[in-house]
């Protein structure tokens, strides 16, 4: 943990998109990735290191973990934010919010009306490669290269140029990963 190409910890979470059917075991589940959850969390503070987070389907649980154990001063992101406005406030506890190709997907239409709502000073561009690869590249491989269009679409969405858009989440990802802002 203390070496210096570890610069933060992740991606950890709560994902609830694919829980077994069966109660007893969905309890289980649910409850053994919130310890999971917990322990990185405890993890990232013990070692001074920022968090990576994954939300799927788990918007609230995943808001009051992160408000219960989470240390705000070294925050993280919501990596692929999911366009929930119940995350929103962890703005507030030094988090950003990764925004990716699904921001240039015609469905969707969730991420685009809150992208405005997102303080300037918590949004990056982020790639989730090889996945979730932006219009008009859908359907291959995504490189850190297409997030050139996540940035056109949020330059468009915010009314303000792509070089802003560029500047803001580069300074975003400066101040995230402070200690390591030399290699930015």
């Amino acid at each position: 943990m203390n070496h210096p190409k570890c610069v933060a910890i992740g991606e950890c979470g709560l994902d609830y998109y694919r829980l077994p059917e069966d109660e007893v075991e969905k309890i289980e589940n649910i409850k053994k990735q919130k310890e999971v959850f917990i322990s990185q969390i405890k993890l990232a503070s013990k070692y001074k290191k920022p968090l990576i987070i994954h939300v799927r389907e788990a918007s609230s649980d995943s808001r009051q973990i992160i408000e219960e154990y989470a240390n705000s001063e070294f925050g993280g992101v919501l990596h692929c934010y999911n366009a929930s406005p119940h995350l929103l406030p962890l703005a507030n506890m030094n988090f950003f919010f990764g925004i990716g190709g699904v921001l240039t997907f015609k469905n969707a239409r969730k991420l685009v009306e809150i992208l405005p709502q997102i303080p300037k000073d918590k949004l990056l561009i982020e790639t989730d490669a090889p996945y979730l690869t932006p219009h008009p590249h859908r359907g291959v491989r995504n490189e850190p290269y297409y997030t050139t269009f996540v940035a056109s679409k949020m330059a468009e969405i915010l009314d303000i140029s792509e070089s802003e858009v560029k500047s803001i989440t580069t300074q975003n990802s400066k101040k995230l990963f402070k200690e390591f802002s030399s290699i930015i």
